[in-house]
């Protein structure tokens, strides 16, 4: 019975840690992630800084899953804020990540 009840617990877990609890708003999908160097003739509007759980409890989540919800929760900020792409700033600490938001003129 022991065996059934950690190996269940242990399924949880693992299907509870590959979730991904942020979902894009519709403005969001069509932001780009971009490197600095391609902002820089774009309309600097703002920064934003966002987090996000990097743990459950003693359990560490993925890095993947950790910075793709930061990416957009980022891109989500920039929908509000009417931009068109982000620029990270800063790496992954603690599950929190800081963000530039440009608006790029039209080509």
């Amino acid at each position: 019975m022991k065996m059934k009840t950690g190996l269940v617990a242990g399924t949880a877990l693992v299907l509870v840690s590959a979730c991904t609890w942020v979902k894009p708003v519709a403005e969001a999908e069509k932001i780009g992630l971009v490197k600095p160097a391609v902002a820089q003739h774009c309309n600097k509007l703002g920064v934003t800084t966002v987090k996000v759980k990097d743990d459950l409890g003693p359990i560490s989540r993925s890095e993947k899953k950790v910075q793709q919800e930061l990416i957009t929760l980022a891109k989500n900020d920039a929908a509000v804020m009417g931009g068109d792409i982000i620029v990270a700033e800063s790496t992954v600490s603690d599950g929190r990540q800081k963000f530039s938001i440009y608006k790029c003129p039209l080509n």
